[in-house]
């Protein structure tokens, strides 16, 4: 009796091995706010994927471990997971497992190109609880067994909504000493509006200073730590950099938002659209009033007065700083930025910031010799309106929006979303054309954002960012390794039959004609960031990625030029090139 009971335990025990063992991860992901919610419906809710049982988590319990040499940092956010159940109970899983965590798109890059790549913690605490109910689904019970197999995992795929060279540029431009030309170049030189931010630590540092939010814009701090796109990681160097594919989502609008509370500010009937130069003077500081948007004809009949801005900017790594940036300040056209610029370099000014500080700055371009002149970033406007008009720094888009929905007579800009941008009303919230154009509806009307709740989601068609009219917005990719190659392509694909009337969050892939020009990133090769980039092969030379071209899409496209992709293959087949018309900036 004592040899059979003693069989059937070890018999229970093998099952138990081959419970745990029959469990593969295909996707664990980190990265950008705009995925989160059409991927997990993808992972839970697609016949192909299969993996029908979820369990989502608030902020603050799943979190990512950056484990190379002297770095540490942590990054936490939401998170989802799905898996397949044994028949259909979802306790005992099978099969292949998907994961997401909310960060940031630089951090979701970084995650999977650092190598070692970071790691997932998901805390035994979480075995056996019930989920947050984040994706609009009825959570199940975490397994054990799911939580022992994602604890301590590494990331293969990253949400991003800019091209992993684009968010290796934005990092090194963090790094480079403040106000010098990342290129290289000298001052004026070709392409020398891209100066660098002076967030590193010391010479050739490759973990930098965090980036801090200002508490006026919630607070937060975002890391900066380096990474390579291939060759060597830049900080345990010994180790190479795996190989990599993006699998395209979809296509999403910036859209820029003002608070409306004053009717004497941006409140005003009359305020309805910015111009691309009048947007770069609020972000760049030239501006700091009001009355600087509404035309001269309006202005007298408008009952505006010299109403103070407060003008909130995201950190420089983030994807929407990033496409911000480009697409209006730092453009080969204005040549300015929300940080450092030439346009800001003649703007000086002595004030008393919002936590009662005096500060003096010699330019508005947030410099202080080589290093980081405010961190975090509470800086005066415009010399017209010195001392009550701010730029201040918010981490994140939900602290992004929600500094806007707080502040009279705020402006802010963040990528499209339902779910973003959820809790806007008509008092906390209106969003303006750029240059006359709407980037969620056909014709503007009040500016009223569209939610759930006020039933305008339905009138959403993205058709002046579908047609290339509207400047500021960029693609939703998945950026994967090896291992997370065939999950990633098959979220991608499931991912845009989520997109609906009432949930319309972004143009699926399958419905953008619309290409930018693809071009490689003004670094430097002599400098310690770039010691493995380029020089490798196909991202030497950059490509549109169009398929009458017949090319992989490679190279940065931050702010690239609009082609239809009619007109970049005619240029192929006339030109007799496979990449497009590539290297055209805005």
């Amino acid at each position: 009796m004592k040899l059979i009971k003693a069989l059937l335990g070890v018999a229970a025990m093998f099952v138990v091995v081959a419970s745990a063992n029959s469990q593969t991860i295909a996707v664990n992901g980190i990265g950008s706010s705009a995925l989160f919610l059409e991927l997990g419906q993808a992972a839970s809710q697609t016949s192909s994927i299969g993996a029908v049982c979820t369990w989502t988590a608030s902020k603050g319990v799943a979190y990512a471990t950056d484990t190379r040499t002297g770095v540490g940092y942590t990054e936490a956010g939401q998170f989802w997971v799905a898996w397949k159940p044994t028949g259909t109970d979802c306790s005992t899983p099978t099969g292949s497992v998907y994961s997401y965590l909310q960060t940031d798109s630089t951090v979701g890059d970084r995650c999977i190109f650092a190598s070692p790549a970071c790691t997932l913690t998901v805390p035994a605490s979480a075995a056996g609880t019930g989920g947050a109910g984040l994706l609009g689904t009825t959570d199940k019970l975490l397994p054990s067994a799911i939580q022992t197999l994602l604890n301590g995992s590494t990331f293969n795929v990253a949400g991003t909504d800019i091209r992993p060279e684009d968010a290796k540029f934005a990092t090194i431009r963090a790094l480079t000493d403040c106000g010098v030309a990342v290129n290289g170049g000298a001052a004026g030189s070709a392409g020398s509006q891209y100066l660098g931010l002076g967030y590193a630590t010391g010479t050739g540092s490759h973990i930098g200073s965090a980036i801090k939010g200002s508490t006026v814009g919630l607070g937060g701090s975002f890391n900066v730590v380096d990474f390579n796109l291939t060759g060597h990681d830049p900080i345990n160097t010994s180790n190479t950099v795996p190989s990599w594919n993006v699998y395209d989502v979809g296509l999403v609008p910036v859209v820029v938002i003002v608070n409306p509370t004053n009717v004497s500010g941006f409140g005003s009937t009359f305020v309805q659209n910015v111009t691309r130069g009048e947007l770069a003077g609020y972000l760049d500081g030239t501006y700091g009033v009001v009355a600087d948007l509404v035309s001269n004809q309006a202005y007298s009949s408008s009952g505006i007065g010299a109403v103070a801005t407060k003008v909130f900017l995201r950190e420089p790594l983030s994807g929407t700083y990033n496409v911000m940036e480009y697409s209006i300040p730092n453009s080969v056209e204005l040549q300015t930025s929300q940080d450092v610029g030439y346009v800001q370099s003649g703007i000086a000014a002595s004030f008393v910031d919002s936590t009662g500080t005096g500060v003096t700055i010699s330019s508005a371009n947030n410099c202080n010799g080589t290093a980081v002149g405010q961190n975090p970033l509470a800086a005066v406007s415009s010399r017209a309106n010195a001392g009550a008009s701010y730029r201040y720094r918010a981490i994140g888009t939900g602290n992004e929006i929600s500094a806007v929905y707080a502040t009279t007579d705020s402006l802010g800009y963040a990528f499209w979303g339902a779910s973003n941008f959820a809790k806007a009303t008509a008092s906390n919230a209106r969003y303006l054309t750029v240059d006359g154009v709407d980037p969620l509806q056909q014709v503007w009307t009040d500016g009223l954002v569209p939610t759930s709740k006020n039933g305008l989601l339905g009138n959403i068609s993205f058709a002046n960012v579908k047609n290339g009219s509207y400047p500021i917005w960029s693609k939703l990719r998945l950026a994967a390794t090896t291992n997370g190659e065939a999950g990633a392509s098959a979220l991608a694909n499931a991912a845009q039959n989520f997109v609906s009337p009432s949930q319309p969050d972004f143009v699926p892939i399958n419905q953008v004609f619309i290409v930018r020009s693809h071009f490689v990133p003004p670094y430097n090769a002599s400098s310690a960031y770039n010691a493995d980039f380029p020089g490798s092969g196909t991202l030497d030379q950059p490509a549109n990625g169009t398929a009458q071209c017949g090319s992989t899409e490679a190279g940065g496209d931050v702010a690239g030029l609009i082609y239809s992709v009619q007109s970049d293959g005619d240029f192929c087949a006339d030109a007799g090139s496979s990449y497009g018309n590539t290297g055209r900036r805005q």
